[in-house]
């Protein structure tokens, strides 16, 4: 992947003249203004997309009735209900997991980790902030027996294996240590979650089957506990991310795959009306320093602002054990986060975000058919971190790993 410097940019499909003579059509067929939704989804659609299908009557119904802010909804993590139990908050689809491991009990056990905490049972989760301790919800066997066992956790190897790939540091401000290991693809959807089904449809009715297909390719094998859906995030930039307030923009990929650019861009949320006409053009401001109320992030290393249109390199060592965001996944998440800021969702609360890792870290160790973890894996993370100074993440949970696993 290359992109060419015509194609790079946060308002490439607004310049595009092919789409403005389609949507002229559409509006004229519709005959009134449509909603902010329908109104973002046009505008980021594929145009050969549009093309085919702005004379379709069921199409122009979906502009004009369908609930397209559910789109925003799945990718915001608005789509669960607030009066399901705390543990929904945790659900999961990743891949199908590797056979329970006994753990070692409390007495046994060398010093608990944060690695190893222990899952709870519906219903008693203890209240944001506070720490759960090891053993407070009874044993494997009780927890098993619940009704939400497919319920599934996080993954603790995933995690770790991000923060090696990343330095433990954040992809965007450099600030070290401190991280949260976050998800680009919701780890709230899930990759086989059947709710989610209608996200799919809509998404190929504005962009083409294969370039979908692709998207749900990068993310249904192997669910989302992979390091290519996970990227270390400062924890007020992983807020940022979860409310929309930046995009990422996939630029170049090297041919080894040890090697990637992206360009950063803030995305403001436009002060507009909820029914707005098709031929309205939106505009991304794409030299931004902040948004509103002073709201800026700062390089760490170079104490500078981040700034719209500034280049962010990820690498790796070892692309095969440490692999670095899946193209696809970042390619989804450019398109999403820019509908989310146009549609001007509102901000998500403490309920809504994904916390990545605040709910509980699973006792068990899952892992995708497409990624098994080997001794190899293991002795070649472990080489790898012992030769970065700067690393702060100790090498003892490596050998957590293999007892477990």
């Amino acid at each position: 992947m290359n992109l060419s410097a015509e194609d790079i940019g946060p308002n490439v499909e607004f310049n595009d003249a092919g789409r403005h003579a389609i949507l002229s059509q559409i509006e004229d067929r519709l005959g009134s203004s449509v909603s902010a939704a329908a109104w973002s989804c046009l505008w980021l659609a594929e145009t050969a997309t549009l093309e085919s299908k702005w004379q379709d009557p069921a199409f122009i119904s979906l502009l004009q009735v369908g609930d397209l802010d559910s789109m925003v909804r799945y990718w915001s993590q608005r789509h669960r209900q607030k009066s399901t139990p705390s543990s929904t908050r945790c659900t999961s689809s990743p891949a199908p997991p590797l056979p329970r491991q006994t753990v070692p009990s409390p007495d046994t056990a060398a010093p608990t980790s944060q690695l190893q905490s222990s899952p709870f049972a519906p219903g008693n989760t203890p209240p944001r902030g506070l720490k759960r301790k090891r053993g407070d919800n009874g044993s494997i066997s009780e927890i098993s027996r619940e009704p939400q066992e497919t319920h599934r956790g996080r993954s603790a190897v995933a995690k770790q294996i991000c923060l090696a790939r990343d330095a433990s540091a954040c992809i965007v401000t450099k600030f070290p240590d401190f991280v949260d290991v976050a998800h680009i693809f919701p780890f709230s959807m899930g990759s086989s979650n059947p709710q989610i089904s209608p996200f799919w449809n809509l998404l190929r009715s504005f962009w083409s089957e294969e370039r979908v297909t692709s998207w749900q390719n990068a993310i249904l094998p192997h669910g989302t506990e992979t390091p290519k859906n996970l990227i270390c995030l400062a924890p007020h930039v992983h807020r940022l991310y979860t409310n929309g307030c930046f995009a990422l923009q996939p630029i170049k990929l090297s041919e080894d795959q040890t090697k990637l650019t992206l360009r950063y861009y803030w995305l403001s949320k436009p002060d507009l009306p909820a029914w707005r006409s098709v031929r309205d053009r939106p505009h991304i401001d794409d030299n931004l320093v902040e948004l509103p109320r002073h709201l800026k992030i700062i390089d760490v290393i170079t104490d500078r602002p981040i700034r719209s249109g500034d280049e962010l390199i990820l690498e790796t060592s070892d692309p095969n054990i440490m692999p670095l965001p899946d193209i696809r996944l970042l390619d989804m998440q450019w398109v999403l986060q820019r509908l989310m800021a146009l549609t001007s969702a509102a901000e998500a609360d403490d309920d809504d975000l994904d916390d990545d890792y605040e709910c509980v870290d699973p006792v068990r160790i899952e892992s995708s058919e497409e990624y098994k973890i080997s001794d190899d894996h293991f002795d070649a993370v472990e080489m790898w971190i012992s030769n970065q100074p700067q690393m702060r993440v100790p090498c003892k949970y490596v050998e957590k790993f293999r007892q477990v696993v």
